[in-house]
């Protein structure tokens, strides 16, 4: 059994290897990877400020159908 936890997770650790050289992203210099995480960084912020938003939007308008009956 326990060979083939080892097995598989080796097989794991090559495939993760193998996309990481894939995708280029350590090859890049470092201040493009700081402006790349600095740019999504950014974006969450504000997608999750955005969401906020929208959920304080939706429970005023629930507030104000509840006070309507």
């Amino acid at each position: 059994m326990m060979n083939w936890v080892f097995a598989l997770s080796e097989a794991a650790a090559t495939t993760v290897v193998e996309t990481a050289q894939a995708n280029d992203f350590a090859g890049m210099a470092i201040m493009t990877k700081g402006l790349l995480t600095t740019g999504m960084g950014l974006l969450g912020v504000f997608l999750v400020l955005g969401l906020f938003f929208v959920t304080i939007r939706l429970m005023q308008r629930i507030k104000d159908k509840s006070g309507q009956d």
